[in-house]
């Protein structure tokens, strides 16, 4: 029994890698101004892999640098971006953990720790996306400010010409946020920890090894 709890244990937390890697990671929904349509997409760290090796685009520091006027634009946003990291942290620490404690340990009552404390994390990082995408999607920030701030330090031809035609108003045409969440990929992975978490839950309630409990029995004397 000893085996069967930390095999399947194993095994699940396991799955959490191929999940983060192949399903949706962010999905999105924009309201198309200039048709009766939607723009419904969703981003996987498979597509993005991709992308990269076929347009040769590398991820570095640069890359996430986030100008002056940006980083104001977004500043009503930063408490629940950073509860986001934080807790997106958190739930990658729990993955490994509880795969390490269920292959190498018996310690059920950590794995019990261990599991509650990723699908707290998980659903943590849902909510706090969620309260962070609600100011795109209610226009407290709207999409064309975020937009005109992040080409505000950009250079090149087509960006002043964007400019001067006014990029927010063509943006407001084009189309309205409606839809900006943390995708499938999360939803499995909290499916996961809540699995290992029942999983332990249950051998400990009904007790892994009950014969630790009980005394050897007195050979009966003839």
């Amino acid at each position: 029994m000893k085996a069967l709890y930390r095999i399947v244990a194993a095994i699940a937390m396991a799955t959490a890698f191929p999940v983060l890697y192949f399903q949706k990671l962010v999905r999105i929904v924009i309201e198309l101004g200039f048709t009766e349509g939607y723009f419904d997409d969703a981003v996987s760290l498979q597509n993005l892999f991709r992308l990269a090796k076929d347009y040769g685009f590398s991820f570095s520091e640069s890359s996430f640098e986030l100008n002056s006027k940006l980083l104001e634009t977004l500043s009503p946003m930063k408490p629940s971006a950073i509860l986001t990291v934080v807790f997106l942290c958190i739930a990658f620490v729990m993955v490994f953990a509880v795969l390490i404690c269920s292959i190498f340990t018996n310690a059920k009552k950590l794995n019990l720790l261990f599991s509650g404390l990723g699908a707290v994390s998980v659903f943590g990082a849902i909510t706090a996306f969620n309260n962070m995408t609600d100011y795109v999607i209610s226009g407290e920030v709207a999409l064309a400010d975020i937009i005109n701030a992040a080409l505000s330090d950009a250079g090149g031809v087509i960006t002043t010409i964007l400019s001067m035609l006014g990029l927010g108003s063509i943006i407001d045409v084009v189309g309205e946020l409606k839809i900006l969440q943390l995708g499938t990929a999360f939803s499995a992975l909290f499916l996961i920890f809540l699995f290992v978490f029942i999983w332990t839950l249950s051998f400990i309630l009904i007790g892994l090894e009950p014969y630790k409990n009980q005394k050897p029995k007195k050979a009966k004397k003839k």
